[in-house]
């Protein structure tokens, strides 16, 4: 991993940082590998972090050289967060090519939700969310068809997700799905205005006019749902625009009604892209139960997201390296073995699945010694 994020210029971007202090002290790229280090070891404390590094001369040697506990206390709480994200942003142009992609069929699709880290308000008092309890809350946009996330928001727990949406940006062409906490006619125009599509969760008690009714065929038993109607409406308040209601009910007897601006699909597509939805709640349980976010390392508000990013940029490489060795068994496995064996050299592990991917990632990277150009797999 450390070898993947040495040949991303990552220390161009925190270069540009004003405060020479930051710059010096513990720089960006360094710090960056520190925490990939760390969403890999099993210590889940600062100290313990500090400890594993001094142990492993190795390590240590790959790293730079030392990391003081008060260097990196600070550096994590310091950190330009807009920086770790365009550094996060560099290895996903450099290592996103190595990702497997789903089918071609939802191509620009993607998912955005946002999910709660619990945090004690005695430990983290910025952290509002209710009277006694703290929180804070990741705002995400997650890439379909790689499975990875496109952009972060963090903010505090109590946040509306609407709100916390507001400053997410919106790729033209691309189809983004939400939640019915995201039907917001203001915030669903920003979308249309910038070219992006939207499906959403339409909310009971709102009013609307149909205009057209579209006769519906029988879905296919692998649907998992009976389509029941597919309407061209518009809204009180926002009648400038047209819009298509498409409803489903599932086996369970819950009707589902879904608003979109998109009219060159479906209704049965359309009824598929909002069952995508689940995607990010199935991430979320993935990051929160396979890497750290969940205990920040320091009490300030920018800890958290600098730890968050540490753990996208980790999820991104072993997810790029675990397609890209041919390791056969599931990502978790590959995820967690890695994990237990980060410390162990490559000559001292069983000849095992792990070794065998690893030695193929090894491979690709002495194929170019040296080169600081992204690699290239043969398709």
């Amino acid at each position: 991993m450390l070898a993947a994020l040495n040949r991303v210029a990552l220390q161009a971007i925190f270069g540009r940082d004003p405060y020479e202090s930051r710059r010096s002290a513990l720089p960006g790229a360094r710090l960056v590998k520190v925490l990939v280090v760390y969403q890999m070891i099993h210590t889940v404390k600062l100290r313990g972090l500090i400890r594993t590094l001094t142990e492993h001369p190795g390590l240590q040697k790959a790293l730079g050289g030392t990391v003081a506990l008060n260097t990196l206390s600070n550096g994590i709480a310091q950190r330009d967060i807009g920086q770790m994200v365009e550094a996060w942003m560099a290895v996903i142009q450099t290592y996103g090519p190595w990702l497997e992609r789903l089918g071609r069929k939802f191509a620009r699709i993607a998912v955005v939700d946002a999910s709660l880290i619990k945090l004690s308000l005695l430990a983290y008092s910025w952290a509002e969310y209710r009277k006694r309890s703290g929180a804070a809350k990741m705002h995400a946009v997650l890439e379909w068809a790689r499975g990875i996330p496109q952009q972060l928001v963090v903010t505090t727990g109590k946040v509306h997700d609407l709100k916390g949406a507001a400053t997410l940006q919106w790729a033209r062409h691309w189809t983004y799905i939400f939640d019915r906490g995201y039907l917001g006619f203001a915030f669903l125009s920003t979308l249309l205005e910038a070219g992006a599509h939207f499906v959403v969760r339409f909310k009971d008690g709102v009013g609307y006019r149909i205009l057209e009714r579209f006769a519906v065929p029988p879905a296919p038993a692998t649907a998992g749902f009976r389509l029941t109607s597919d309407w061209t409406i518009r809204l009180p308040g926002w009648e400038g625009v047209l819009l298509r209601l498409v409803s489903y009910r599932l086996p369970d007897g819950k009707l589902i009604r879904v608003l979109t601006d998109r009219f060159d699909l479906s209704a049965l597509s359309i009824a598929q892209l909002y069952k995508e939805r689940w995607t990010i709640e199935n991430w979320w349980k993935w990051v929160k139960q396979m890497f750290k976010i969940k205990r920040p390392l320091g009490e300030s508000e920018n800890a958290l997201p600098v730890q968050i990013v540490s753990a996208f940029v980790t999820d991104l490489l072993v997810r790029a390296f675990k397609h890209s060795s041919g390791f056969t068994s599931s990502l978790y496995e590959f995820v967690s073995n890695s994990q237990e064996f980060s410390l162990v050299p490559l000559k001292e592990l069983a000849n095992t699945a792990l070794r065998r991917a690893l030695e193929t990632i090894f491979r690709l990277f002495d194929d170019i010694k040296g080169a600081k150009s992204p690699l290239q797999l043969a398709p």
